[in-house]
């Protein structure tokens, strides 16, 4: 039987996911969290197979993260991201850290339980790309890399010094990046442009990425 651990802040989600490996017939749950932080301790007390892991996860550490540290201390580790946010970054965070899959819960076409199949065959299953959103008149596949980096910082709330500085631009060059951005998008200013990032989650803030650590996490050995 194939060890399963299961990471998901959302409680539905993660009910969904238990039924998918408990009804999966070569696959038995060891573990169910709602916080990235205790996979390390699950995958050496149970000696897990998989893990399906949400980006988004209760604790210190995004899923993502803890992704990369698991793939260092166990590099068997079959692993198997999961998200409904189309955040631009994620696809490419996801490779970086060494996952085998990468599984869109609302808009991949392949069911969860294929996806865990073929990985465990030593397939992998991944996106082409991100989801293209609509922001506007235009969709995300239209913006530059460079409209992208400072997008992100737009909507984190940065003032044009303050991404100027992170990016290394001149004031200017930052300023010309947003006009060139709200032409393309329609958006009368950066406020709206956020919000309406934001809303899609094309771009996840670290301000709203931040996560409460009070819930419970229950843990099924």
């Amino acid at each position: 039987m194939t060890k399963v651990l299961v990471i998901d802040d959302q409680r539905i989600a993660r009910e969904y996911m238990e039924n998918v490996v408990k009804n999966g017939g070569d696959y038995e749950l060891v573990g169910s969290l709602s916080k990235a932080d205790l996979a390390e301790t699950v995958c050496r007390r149970s000696q897990v197979d998989l893990v399906l892991m949400d980006v988004c996860t209760h604790g210190t550490k995004d899923g993502i993260d803890a992704a990369a540290e698991l793939r260092r201390l166990f590099p068997k580790l079959k692993m198997i991201v999961v998200t409904s946010m189309v955040e631009e970054s994620y696809i490419k965070r996801a490779r970086e850290a060494g996952v085998d899959s990468f599984w869109y819960k609302e808009i991949s076409p392949e069911d969860l339980i294929t996806v865990m199949d073929a990985t465990m065959q030593g397939r992998q299953i991944w996106p082409g790309e991100t989801p293209t959103v609509k922001l506007g008149v235009t969709t995300s596949d239209d913006f530059t890399a460079t409209e992208i980096k400072v997008l992100r910082l737009v909507c984190e709330g940065l003032e044009y010094s303050e991404i100027a500085e992170q990016l290394h631009y001149t004031k200017d060059n930052v300023k010309y990046h947003v006009r060139n951005i709200l032409q393309k998008t329609g958006y009368a200013n950066k406020t709206q442009l956020a919000i309406a990032v934001t809303g899609k989650r094309y771009i996840i803030p670290k301000l709203f990425d931040e996560q409460d650590d009070s819930e419970e996490n229950p843990i099924v050995l």
